[in-house]
């Protein structure tokens, strides 16, 4: 079934992804029936030698369940055939015109079982002991590698796409950045966009929790391992009942996004030609927001939509709950299910929850009202009040990492690039789907500045002291990121000249994760697309994370030296 699922697999590139001659779609059709053949022999096959009916129904459901559609398919229609109840379409087309419907679901449903198979080797990967944050950055590389492949086909885009340039778009979606050197709304074709968003979706939880979560789906239980690497994607504290963690994950962003892609087209829906257009339009803007992505598929990302109040707030408020990290929305779901019970009504926030909303609050407050006061009289000229304050805050938002931008980039002042680098430096917060060094770093970091004026010789943050190998990785997160950052700026002032601001504007943009360019990107020589998207790499899974993926193991050591004071001012 391994061999039919990678058959299957690769008959599903070649269907959309390629232009194939009469004949060749006649054969590949073939192979799809046989395919079909051999999954419902399989599955019926395996039904009659089990022993136990009941729990192997309830274990492979879904595989009976397509069988048994297939079946009663071709048994109605083989009785309806010759007769007056037979459909006209049914009687030209033929019994594969119904069929392909399921062979497309049969498809899909081998693919996860290739995923299955991963989670296999996964297991087995584990048990040679490879770290968890090599994992992830190996998950990752992969992911832009397969990527990369799909946006090469034919039927990927309008024109074709240069290898390179099919790199970079699948890192930057993968990365969840937004950075583009193709239009994504013009040169890309409907089969290109849903790669690129079946990447950001991936991109923005990580494989790892996409393999682990159907591990669990499959009954599979989970190694310590397995828990591990899961727990490290989404940088959640607990080991237990990871399964259930995966599947609140998973649900929470399935709802988010659902529900926003619904007011988006209830919002859009008169703009475009038909509703499909309209819904696979909100569709794709509601996962890229939650994703904190920004990719778009209209050319000047949102500025069309500068007053139109429903989608921005849909976009910001999608942007901003992907950006506080799952970590803090099951936070916040634990506290309302224990305040639900009088007993348990002791219980608090977390002091990671807390001062992640605290810096949130305070960033998107000073880059609201900076926004606003450096540009209400240049690129916010000649708009309402209200246009101005709502813009302003879409600015401060998707500046943290998202992307979108409903005033041109390249149209505002420098004091305002420089605030909008800040925010973009500091990114979202862990186990989410954004970037940068993070809140709760910067949070930790400024309470350690804080504490070395006060005279103290320990870190606390709302009461409680913080540990200093917690200090430590902030300082060190922060202090990689400063230096990724001046080399990727050098790197591009070298390379392509241009000024100071617009480099660093972009580099920033790429660690961030954010995907705001000043219009440099498009332009970049080949060796400045390769700094580019190996910036974006290293932002999305975190200069931490590289440094434990690429370091060698803790090395424990029998000796120590002689202290001696090194004069610091």
């Amino acid at each position: 079934m391994f061999v039919v699922a990678a058959v299957a697999a690769i008959s599903l590139l070649l269907e959309y992804g390629f232009y194939l001659s009469p004949a060749a779609r006649e054969a590949l059709h073939a192979v799809d029936l046989a395919v079909v053949g051999v999954f419902i022999a399989d599955a019926l096959l395996r039904f009659a030698l089990s022993r136990k009916k009941f729990f192997h129904v309830k274990l492979r459901w879904p595989a009976l369940a397509i069988a048994a559609l297939v079946v009663s398919q071709l048994a109605l229609v083989r009785r309806l055939i010759g007769t007056e109840w037979m459909p006209a379409v049914l009687e030209e087309q033929g019994v594969f015109s119904l069929t392909k419907g399921y062979i497309v679901v049969l498809q899909v449903y081998l693919l996860l079982l290739i995923v299955g198979q991963a989670v296999a080797a996964n297991r087995r990967i584990a048990s040679m002991r490879v770290r968890p944050a090599r994992t992830v950055m190996l998950s990752f590389l992969l992911l832009i590698a397969v990527g990369a492949l799909l946006l090469s086909t034919p039927k990927a885009t309008v024109r074709g796409i240069a290898p390179l340039d099919a790199v970079f778009s699948a890192t930057s979606a993968i990365c969840v950045t937004g950075l583009v050197v193709v239009d994504t709304g013009t040169e890309f074709t409907r089969f290109g966009q849903a790669i690129l968003l079946t990447l950001i979706q991936i991109g923005g939880l990580g494989l790892i929790t996409f393999a682990t979560f159907f591990a669990v789906a499959m009954r599979r239980t989970l190694g310590l391992r397995e828990s591990l690497a899961a727990r490290g994607a989404l940088s959640y504290e607990g080991l237990g009942r990871m399964g259930r963690t995966l599947g609140t994950v998973i649900g929470l962003t399935v709802l988010l996004e659902a529900v926003g892609a619904v007011l988006l087209f209830v919002s859009t829906r008169g703009e475009f030609g038909s509703p499909r257009a309209a819904l696979w339009t909100s569709v794709f803007h509601s996962i890229s927001a939650f994703c904190n992505a920004g990719f778009s598929l209209h050319s000047t990302s949102l500025e069309r939509y500068v007053g139109n109040v429903p989608v921005l707030l849909t976009v910001t408020t999608l942007i901003v709950l992907g950006g506080l990290g799952f970590p803090v929305m099951m936070n916040a779901l634990g506290y309302r299910v224990l305040a639900e019970h009088p007993s348990r009504c002791r219980s608090r926030w977390g002091v990671h929850a807390r001062l992640v909303l605290l810096v949130t609050g305070v960033l998107l407050a000073v880059g609201t009202v900076g926004f606003f006061f450096l540009e209400r009289n240049g690129a916010l000229a000649g708009k309402s009040l209200g246009q101005q304050v709502l813009s302003s805050y879409f600015g401060s938002v998707t500046a943290r990492t998202a992307g979108f931008n409903t005033v041109r980039t390249a149209y505002l002042s420098l004091p305002t690039l420089f605030l909008l680098t800040a925010l973009m430096f500091i990114g979202g917060s862990p186990g989410g789907t954004a970037g940068g060094v993070k809140t709760s770093t910067t949070g930790v970091v400024f309470a350690t500045i804080s504490a070395l004026f006060r005279g103290k010789n320990r870190v606390e943050i709302m009461r409680r002291r913080i540990p200093d190998t917690v200090v430590n990785q902030a300082l060190v997160v922060v202090a990689a990121a400063i230096l990724i950052v001046t080399g990727g700026t050098f790197f591009l002032l070298a390379s392509e000249g241009g000024a100071l601001s617009d480099a660093l504007f972009e580099v920033v943009s790429a660690f961030g994760t954010v995907g705001l360019s000043t219009g440099m990107t498009p332009l970049l020589s080949p060796g400045s697309k390769v700094v580019l998207a190996l910036v974006m790499l290293i932002g999305r899974i975190g200069p931490l994370t590289l440094a434990l993926a690429v370091g060698q193991r803790e090395a424990r050591q029998s000796y120590d030296y002689p202290e001696e004071t090194v004069l610091v001012s």
